[in-house]
């Protein structure tokens, strides 16, 4: 029996079961407001029940109390909270009441207070979260869906691409990876990872919004197309048929050139996309189109 009431005490002294709260504000005994626009997170899930509350704290006294209003435009449910104060600079604590859970919890984050100042918007938010949620908007990768890059650079506020020619610059499906629990944004326009093809042909400016929303970074997004690479194929001799060397490349006129043991021996202009090279007998070769180069060796089975 001792273990049972000494288990519901600890139940009712962390707030696991706590009752709806009863909190008030008298208004009339202050003379200054401070205002915040909040989206309420506990344990990782943000609230969304009409009967859900948020208190504003000094001390153990209420100056503030809110529920949540759902906002249509942004199918997100806020906070609208009005503190109250007679004193500059006095610390406000938060309380969140869970209805789902009948939980009450503190939160670590405290804010001083500042007469008729507003903190967060409906775009980027004040967060009450326990735990903290995280505050930083990085872009972390960005490439594109199914086209490889042949390189991707990402710096503090941009992000420069190089693909390969034939990509459409005009219909390319971003793929990006951000910081924890961060958003990107286009026009303030939720972006989804590998979903919605846009223009590339010029700059690209995006937003990423922290978890938290207390941070808001802007990148810039720069493609670049280059050359594909050539493709180099050979053919063996084999008994009287002498080898083959086949370079394809989209780099249609351009001139391929080829030696043997170091000498040069012959050249093509790629044709249709390719250039051929035919009776080549055995031995270590090497093509050359503009400045790339390769070693081919061609064996006799």
């Amino acid at each position: 029996m001792k273990k049972i009431l000494v288990f519901f005490f600890w139940l009712f002294s962390t707030g696991v079961f706590a009752q709806a709260p009863s909190w008030k504000v008298n208004e009339a005994n202050f003379q200054f407001t401070m205002t915040f626009v909040a989206k309420v997170n506990i344990d990782g899930v943000t609230l969304s029940s009409k009967d859900d509350l948020v208190g504003a704290f000094v001390g153990t006294t209420c100056r503030g109390l809110s529920g949540l209003t759902y906002v249509e435009s942004q199918k997100a449910y806020f906070a609208y909270l009005t503190v109250f104060s007679n004193t500059p600079g006095e610390l406000i604590t938060f309380n969140v009441y869970n209805s789902a859970k009948n939980t009450v919890t503190k939160i670590s984050k405290q804010v001083s207070f500042v007469p008729l100042q507003n903190i967060g918007n409906l775009f980027q938010s004040f967060s009450i979260a326990e735990p903290t949620l995280s505050n930083k908007a990085e872009l972390l990768t960005f490439n594109f869906l199914n086209v490889k890059s042949a390189s991707s650079v990402v710096t503090t506020g941009s992000a420069k691409v190089t693909i390969y020619e034939g990509n459409d610059l005009g219909n390319l499906t971003p793929v990006f990876t951000l910081s924890k629990g961060a958003n990107l944004f286009k026009n303030r326009l939720a972006q989804k990872t590998g979903t919605t093809a846009d223009n590339f042909k010029g700059p690209v400016t995006y937003e990423v919004l922290s978890e938290d929303e207390s941070t808001l970074s802007t990148y810039t997004v720069n493609v670049n197309q280059i050359p594909a690479p050539p493709l180099f194929y050979k053919k063996d001799a084999v008994c009287n048929t002498l080898g083959a060397i086949k370079v394809e490349s989209k780099r249609e006129g351009s001139t391929v050139s080829l030696s043997l043991n170091g000498k040069p021996i012959d050249t093509r202009v790629v044709t249709n996309g390719e250039a051929s090279f035919l009776n080549l007998v055995s031995g270590t070769y090497v093509a050359t189109i503009g400045t790339e180069s390769k070693v081919i060796v061609i064996n006799i089975k």
